[in-house]
């Protein structure tokens, strides 16, 4: 008598639109910083140095980082450079907040981030 074992089939979950929408913007910002089309300011620099330093310390970056963050360059951030780094930290504070839009490549991607605007 021979038995087979055979595992459930793998459940596949939608990704989220609000995921996939950060996902894009970490890396189209990633990449215009590493190709010179977009270059940080002295206040995004200062504040990604603060979120790197935060993730670092707790092991992770959370929504209370980086609303503590937004909070640090509120109108400055929003009105200059294009506010793209503004955007990409705003658009994190949710799938940071609710575990069903957080995905972890986001996360890893949007600390890799934080620490290339960091150096500039």
């Amino acid at each position: 008598m021979t038995l087979t074992a055979t595992l459930p089939a793998a459940t596949l979950v939608p990704e989220q639109p609000a995921t996939g929408h950060a996902r894009r913007l970490i890396g189209d910002l990633l990449l215009d910083l590493r190709l010179g089309a977009w270059t940080p300011t002295t206040l995004e620099q200062r504040v990604a140095g603060i979120l790197t330093v935060s993730a670092a310390g707790a092991g992770t970056l959370t929504s209370g980082h980086v609303r503590r963050a937004l909070w640090e360059g509120t109108l400055t951030m929003t009105q200059e450079n294009g506010a793209r780094f503004a955007t990409v930290l705003a658009h994190l504070v949710p799938l940071l907040d609710d575990p069903e839009l957080s995905a972890p490549d986001v996360a890893a991607a949007a600390v890799e981030l934080l620490a290339a605007v960091d150096h500039g």
